[in-house]
């Protein structure tokens, strides 16, 4: 394993308490002043809701989320606001409120969600919480980080017991199961995800801008830190793709650049040998050589391909690591869409952030910068190839079938133009206890038969790291991905190669289907657009496949009625359906035939 944070820190830590101070949210401006505490306003008449053991019970019963979640997590994000807002004013109109938000959330029993409620990773939850045994999830993690910050920027106004009992549970929650219990995300069982750095993360800022510790308590905390966060490196492939997609960056990598900063507050370590690294650079710019246009992503697995705006964080990992594009990208969203929607909207610490950065990240917005809309990128590590040409975004992706938030799609592809969505991933809908269980691959946007796929009937793609692409080539023109092994042996599949085309002057894919199959092979488009059915082609009204070999087509319509997946498509989407007389190629392509 290599050691980045590990050699960059050495043997010697000297370790301080790291201080949040109002004064760096002064330099703002008024009107954004008077926006913060408007908020916040509106905010505390809602108050502190309880949350109760039937709630708390409710997923067990259900498997639904949002009812215990959408009451838990605003109240961190009333908190957040109100904690904010008496920052920026200093009057003391809040304070009361403050304290009320933090004996409500110390008082809760436990704070790891319902869902995340077990011991082993990916085992039936426990119905209520073991409080004597703490579990570190992501929110018992990042609720820790608001109670913390709370009294790092506060800790003067606010009533010297209230403070006294938060620290008190910020021990026992946080910093003892961390120092002595070990949880799956910590490492060393060969497998880590976005839950790694974000609860790193926080935990880091729970404990080291809150509490006073011991020099073996400190030593502890950055060593437990720096193995995870290196075993986390580790695991990405050197050219920085994340196979948990554009949306997971803003926990994933980005959380790694956060937890990097705390260190280096820590330690008056800039780690310059860490962000210098050119892994951790590419790692950086992942989210930027995915986007699309607005906050259009390209998006496999479970992330959405509304991934969200760059902001604040995005920024400063641009400004680490020396990216001009990345930088460029964050502070245009960040002062264009407005800074409060390019992050989530309970960590205090992004909040603070935001804030205390936002002159120089306005200022930076106001730079030029040109990017390259043409060219060819490629992941190797993940398996994934992404053109772009005439407003032309087409990504086609290889990998394995046990990805983090893995769906069924190896050898499937994204086509967009000119930002607009031709043949898409429909996502993940909004989260289940079924989305977590060994039910995951019931439902349909999981399936590869929901993926611009051929799959053979009933036969379709397994989920597994064994079931994987082979890749065969991968260039500036084209792609080859040997696809058999992602659907299991012996079910009548023998052979599918799945060869893709870029030619950059028609502006035209050419994909070959190549298979030998027992079973007819049916192949799934999904689309926003509507297709008719034409002489050799499926047309869309901005685009047309046309295929070369004798096919049949059948067109099915599907409601999205989620709210998750609503927030990327329109109420209906269309599934064509192509059955295959044999193997053969067809072509996509942007100019309408004479006559249509």
């Amino acid at each position: 394993m290599d050691r980045f944070i590990d050699s960059a820190l050495g043997h010697s830590i000297n370790i301080e308490r790291v201080r949040f101070s109002p004064e760096a949210l002064q330099d703002i401006p008024e009107e954004i002043r008077k926006e913060l505490v408007e908020k916040a306003e509106e905010e505390r008449k809602g108050g502190f809701p309880y949350l109760s053991l039937s709630l708390y019970r409710d997923f067990s019963r259900t498997g639904n989320r949002k009812n215990f979640e959408n009451i838990y997590f605003q109240k961190r994000r009333t908190l957040s606001d109100l904690v904010i807002a008496e920052a920026v004013t200093g009057d003391g109109r809040f304070i009361e409120d403050i304290e009320e938000g933090l004996w409500s959330i110390i008082s809760e029993p436990a704070w790891t969600i319902p869902a995340h409620n077990t011991y082993i990773r990916d085992t039936e939850q426990l119905d209520a919480p073991l409080i004597e045994r703490p579990i570190l999830d992501l929110f018992q993690c990042e609720t820790g980080e608001i109670i913390a910050l709370t009294l790092s920027i506060l800790q003067d106004k606010l009533d010297p017991i209230i403070v006294k009992d938060a620290e008190h549970v910020l021990r026992e929650r946080i910093l003892k199961p961390y120092m002595t219990d070990h949880f799956w995300w910590m490492g060393n069982d060969g497998y880590q995800n976005n839950w790694s750095p974000w609860c790193t993360q926080n935990v880091l800022l729970a404990v080291f801008s809150a509490l006073e510790l011991s020099e073996k308590e400190k030593g502890k905390v950055i060593r437990t830190a720096i193995a995870t966060l290196d075993q986390y490196i580790d695991s990405y492939p050197d050219d920085g793709g994340c196979d948990e997609g554009a949306s997971y960056y803003h926990a994933a990598a980005l959380a790694l650049w956060g937890s990097l900063y705390i260190i280096s507050l820590a330690t008056g370590n800039q780690l310059s040998a860490v962000f210098s690294n050119p892994k951790i650079k590419a790692m950086a710019e992942y989210v930027e050589k995915v986007h699309i246009s607005a906050d259009d992503y390209l998006n496999f697995a479970d992330c959405s391909p509304k991934a969200g705006h760059l902001g604040a964080r995005e920024y400063l990992f641009g400004k680490a690591v020396g990216s001009q594009a990345l930088m460029h990208h964050a502070a245009s969203d960040f002062a264009s869409v407005s800074w409060k929607e390019s992050d989530n909207t309970y960590n205090l610490f992004y909040k603070y952030i935001a804030l205390s950065k936002y002159r120089e990240i306005i200022d930076a917005s106001k730079s030029k910068y040109q990017k390259d809309e043409s060219g060819f990128t490629s992941f190797p590590g993940i398996g994934l190839a992404i053109y772009r040409e005439k407003g032309i975004v087409f990504a086609i992706k290889g990998g394995n079938n046990g990805e983090s938030h893995n769906h069924n799609d190896v050898g499937s592809f994204i086509l967009y133009k000119d930002g607009n969505p031709c043949l898409i991933d429909i996502g993940v809908e909004t989260y289940t206890k079924t989305t977590f269980s060994d039910k995951r691959y019931t439902l349909l946007p999981m399936r590869s038969t929901y993926h611009n796929l051929v799959n053979f009937p009933p036969l379709e793609e397994h989920d597994g790291k064994a079931f994987h692409a082979i890749t065969l080539q991968m260039d500036e023109t084209k792609v080859s991905f040997d696809l058999s092994a992602a659907y299991e042996k012996g079910k009548g599949l023998r052979k599918y190669i799945r060869t893709a085309v870029f030619d950059r002057d028609k502006g035209s894919i050419t994909i070959t289907e190549d298979y030998d199959a027992d079973n007819p092979a049916v192949l799934s488009l999904i689309s926003v657009e509507k297709p008719e059915w034409a002489s050799d082609a499926l047309i869309w009204p901005s685009f047309r496949a046309s295929f070369s070999g004798k096919i049949s087509t059948a067109v099915e319509t599907l409601e999205i009625k989620d709210a998750r997946l609503r927030m990327a498509w329109p109420d209906k989407i269309y599934r064509a359906l192509i059955t295959l007389s044999g193997p053969l190629s067809w072509t996509i392509s942007f100019t309408k035939e004479e006559g249509e």
